[in-house]
């Protein structure tokens, strides 16, 4: 796909008549406070999950799994992806689809990896508000956002309004964990964001992780099956040793941003999968597919 730079045409005939800021259309979405922290974070760690910068390819697997197909697929559609942010998904997306239509409501998508793609259109927006684009959506794709939205079911129906009649939904949502609220996160979530503010948490960060890490790979070990995840209640710096194909200095840095993103978080609201599910019953679409693990859905529209 030409990495030639877009220009106002295309952003035009996505949203004619709005506002176009430095590249973006800037649909001027309402100020909301808990976006804040993941704007800053997601500028400062832009490069941190994308498969082009780290090298494997994490985020393109993932995605993979979450479509339930070959990127492949895409070919010839337009697609809209909510909450794009820094562009982990949005870089590969961008190689396949006709159209990609990035949306986020903070600053990450000025930084978003798909810029400057010849057809890509980043929008400056909100879900709740957007109206939806111009050309019909083959295909509607958030991934990793909807908890952190005030009302998840609110925004299962709104993802449903943006697809043309016969496209399709692809979403997902954390659940709740066994554990309920009594998680490690939510309890740090308690004490952290009281004691530091976001900027003093990620700068102590910086200097804590990465001998709090080797600490946690050296005990880690010695702690059979899922015992291991009492030092989550001891440790809050997120650990993917043994979980992602990375090194040592990519673990502390996605260690950093997803603590950051889980502890700093103003919204967080699971739902489980029959959750999602009774929601969905109540939509004019059908269920192409249900990972009810992992809460991956994807939908048909009627």
């Amino acid at each position: 796909m030409s990495r030639r730079s877009v220009d106002g045409e295309l952003l035009g005939r996505v949203y004619p008549g709005k506002m176009i800021r430095d590249g973006v259309v800037d649909l001027d979405p309402p100020a909301a406070g808990y976006l804040e922290n993941f704007g800053v974070q997601w500028q400062r760690y832009r490069d941190t999950q994308l498969d082009s910068k780290n090298g494997t390819t994490i985020s393109h697997d993932f995605l993979v799994r979450v479509l339930g197909s070959p990127l492949e697929s895409l070919r010839g559609k337009t697609v809209l992806e909510i909450g794009a942010g820094a562009g982990r998904f949005s870089e590969h997306l961008a190689e396949h689809a006709r159209l990609l239509i990035c949306v986020d409501s903070s600053d990450a998508i000025w930084v978003n990896a798909a810029r400057g793609r010849s057809n890509v259109a980043l929008v400056h927006g909100d879900l709740f508000t957007m109206p939806a684009p111009v050309p019909p959506v083959d295909l509607v794709l958030c991934r990793g956002v909807l908890q952190h939205t005030p009302d998840p079911p609110a925004a299962i129906h709104r993802l449903h309004q943006l697809a043309r009649p016969g496209g399709e939904v692809v979403f997902d949502i954390y659940g709740p964990g066994r554990l309920g609220r009594l998680e490690a996160k939510y309890l740090w979530r308690r004490v952290v964001p009281r004691v530091f503010a976001w900027s003093q948490f990620e700068a102590l960060l910086r200097t804590v992780a990465e001998p709090a890490l080797r600490m946690r790979w050296r005990v880690k070990p010695l702690l059979p099956g899922r015992s291991k995840r009492v030092l989550d209640y001891f440790i809050p710096i997120w650990d993917y040793k043994g979980v992602l194909p990375l090194g040592d200095a990519e673990l502390v840095e996605w260690a950093i941003l997803d603590t950051l993103d889980a502890l700093y978080a103003v919204h967080d609201h699971p739902m489980t999968a029959a959750q999602v599910l009774a929601v969905i019953e109540g939509l004019a679409c059908d269920v192409v597919s249900a990972d009810t693990a992992n809460n991956f859905f994807r939908t048909r529209l009627r």
